[in-house]
């Protein structure tokens, strides 16, 4: 069974009335403007939460949803990691402690335009402006790979893996991130890029 049929059939157990719409597709540069435009746009979408672990299709599908104005709640990397407390919820700018989420923002930098903050060894005298991008990541040190042979770029079935209370921890905390824009009324409009 499709993992979106079954979170499907639990959302529909939670709340019969609730409308679900599921897409089996892979989120890539080459398509990320016509699943948003044709399939999530006429939605009414209010937010996307994003789990990409590529930082090609995570770049993309940021730049494009902050294009289109719409909110978005970014996983980074939980491979690794251990402690499901180190957990937390802030801008992707303040975002420290992984790797995923770090060459996510290069990417937005070089090509979206995103603001770099102060140059090595130039004195920061401001606060770096936030991206309106909320990030879910870990403060917790990675562990080390060693002498790693997997088949997978992610490691998952090499020696860093990952636990199952810690990715249902990222899913719980962005999903807690939704649930408070939305009941709070107060979505947060991603700085839409400036390409370059």
């Amino acid at each position: 069974r499709l993992e979106t049929e079954e979170m499907k059939r639990r959302l529909l157990d939670i709340n019969p009335r609730c409308s679900v719409t599921t897409i089996c597709d892979f989120v890539t540069s080459e398509n990320v403007d016509d699943l948003l435009d044709h399939t999530l746009l006429p939605l009414n979408t209010t937010v996307i939460i994003d789990a990409i672990d590529n930082k090609n299709e995570k770049t993309a599908l940021i730049a494009a949803s902050a294009n289109r104005s719409i909110p978005i709640v970014t996983c980074g990397g939980a491979a690794g990691r251990i402690d499901p407390t180190r957990i937390v919820c802030d801008d992707i700018t303040k975002a420290q402690e992984d790797r995923l989420l770090f060459w996510t923002r290069k990417a937005l930098r070089q090509k979206h335009g995103y603001p770099k903050g102060v140059g090595k060894g130039v004195t920061n005298t401001h606060r770096v402006k936030k991206w309106n991008i909320s990030s879910v990541y870990s403060t917790e040190v990675q562990r080390s790979v060693v002498n790693v042979d997997a088949s997978s770029l992610r490691r998952c079935d090499g020696a860093l893996g990952t636990a199952c209370h810690v990715t249902g921890t990222y899913g719980f905390v962005a999903a807690a991130r939704v649930v408070e824009m939305i009941a709070n009324d107060d979505l947060l409009i991603p700085v839409p890029p400036r390409t370059v």
